[in-house]
């Protein structure tokens, strides 16, 4: 299984058997398939598992950059110095992977949720 994040859009590349994913929207319009086996959904919550770290892992440097990016603003406030920030191509970034870890938190939870309906 490989995933890879690049900038700009969120693209993910997600072998699972032979199923391709390119995209995290694809992810999760398969995720939400009601006839999954549980190999499946196991497999898709050990895929979205992975994509969440990768996305914790790159939020970490990007909220590195930010602190730098304060610090040496010439705004006056801090509010200020953080919508400065969010323009940013880093900042725009940021807001976009916030926004797909919460919706992939979500995914994860719900199928964890159908896998053990199926057990039980």
């Amino acid at each position: 299984m490989v995933v890879l994040l690049v900038m700009g859009l969120m693209e993910v590349n997600i072998t699972l058997n032979l199923i391709k994913m390119t995209t995290l929207k694809e992810l999760i319009t398969a995720v939400k398939e009601k006839k999954l086996t549980r190999p499946q959904l196991e497999e898709y919550s050990d895929a979205l598992a992975e994509l969440y770290a990768e996305m914790l892992i790159e939020l970490a440097e990007i909220e590195k950059k930010e602190a730098i990016f304060i610090y040496d603003s010439e705004e006056k406030t801090a509010v200020a110095k953080k919508n400065a920030w969010k323009v940013t191509p880093e900042g725009q970034r940021e807001i976009l992977i916030k926004r797909y870890m919460g919706a992939c938190s979500k995914m994860i939870s719900s199928v964890k949720s159908r896998v053990f309906r199926l057990i039980y």
